[in-house]
This record gives C-alpha cells, structure tokens and sequence, in this order.
C-alpha cells in the first residue's frame, strides 16, 4: 500500500491548501501603539474630570458661605456628597484604564476589550445621572415657584425656566454623546474579537 503522500489525491489538496491565502496577522506593535495613545487619552480625561469636580465643589462651598442662604445647605452638603461619590466612582473605573503597556497580544486585546465595555458603563452611567439631576432641577423649581415670589431669595420663574431649559439641553446632549460612544465602542468589540480569533 502506498504511503498517503504519494496518493495524487493528497497531493492535489495539499497544492490547493498552501494556495490559500494566509490569514492576516495581527499587527502587535500597532496595537500597542493604539492602546498607549488611549491610555494618555484617558489620563487628560480623568484630569479633565477632576477639575470639573473641583468647580463643581467650590460652587457648593460658595453657595454654603453665601450670607443670602439662596439654597438649603442640607441640598448643598447633598450634592457634595453626591458629585464626589460619583467623580470618585469613575476615578476608580477610569484608573482601570490607564496602564496597558508590556502586556502580551492576548492579554493585551482582552484588556482592551475590558476598557470598551468600561467606557460603555460609565456613559451609561453618565446619561441616568444627567437625567436624575436634572429631575431634581425641576423638583426644585416646582417647590420654589410654589413657595411663592416673596419668599427670601426666591429667584424669578424665568431664571428657573432658562436653567430647565439649560439643563435639559445638557441631558440630550449627553444621552446622543453616550449613544455615539456606544456604537463606537460596541463596533471597537467587534473588531478585537476579530483580531482575538486571529490569534488562536
């Protein structure tokens, strides 16, 4: 019996299987370089986002030292609490992020990975806590304009009515924002899919 190699039958398919063209590989350097740019990105992000809690916090500070009491204090140490329990929360997810460098493709790919699905959470995120602020916005224009204009430091209904409007805007603004970074990030987990059964 002759040997399977010497069958012109295995010959031919072993002709045609070495004509076929060879998966792409995945580019290992150009994927650490992408990675490391997001992770600088993400670094001025969260800079980006501290500076903001801290405005945040000093406006609360200075409205708690405004002699005129404009707002209830037990409001303001509310939100203070809740713009440093929030900045922390995506401090801690966004830290997550940073480091990506020396990691291995596979490692490297499912890290990346993590940092989409991460960056998805925290829009999300973003998007309720708009919603829910600006919910307590209009609670607490309702509860204003009902208390009437003579109460002290009651401020007019069209200052309430700019500010709605105003934060509304920010909420739509934020939700669309939230829903392109969803597709972005969502078509970013497809693609290291790819590359990840090009590794196996």
């Amino acid at each position: 019996m002759k040997p399977a190699t010497d069958n012109p039958e295995w010959s031919d398919l072993q002709a045609l299987w070495q004509q076929q063209p060879a998966p792409p590989a995945v580019d290992v350097a150009a994927l650490q370089r992408e990675a490391e740019r997001r992770s600088r990105w993400i670094r001025l992000r969260s800079a980006i986002e501290l500076l903001i809690t801290v405005v945040a916090v000093a406006n609360c500070v200075r409205a708690l030292l405004d002699p005129r009491k404009l707002i209830e204090h037990g409001l303001l140490w509310g939100l203070i609490a809740f713009v440093l329990a929030v900045a922390g929360w995506i401090f801690v997810q966004r830290r997550r992020q940073w480091r990506s460098r020396g990691l291995a493709p596979a490692a490297l790919l499912a890290f990346e990975r993590q940092r989409a699905r991460i960056s998805m959470q925290i829009w999300r995120v973003n998007i309720w806590l708009s919603l829910a602020v600006w919910a307590g916005l209009v609670w607490m224009a309702l509860t204003a304009m009902q208390a009437g204009p003579d109460t002290p430091g009651a401020l007019p209904p069209q200052t309430w009515a700019l500010n709605l409007r105003l934060n509304g805007a920010v909420v739509v603004v934020v939700a669309l924002a939230g829903a392109w970074a969803g597709r972005r990030r969502q078509h970013r987990l497809d693609r290291l899919a790819e590359l990840e059964a090009q590794l196996q």
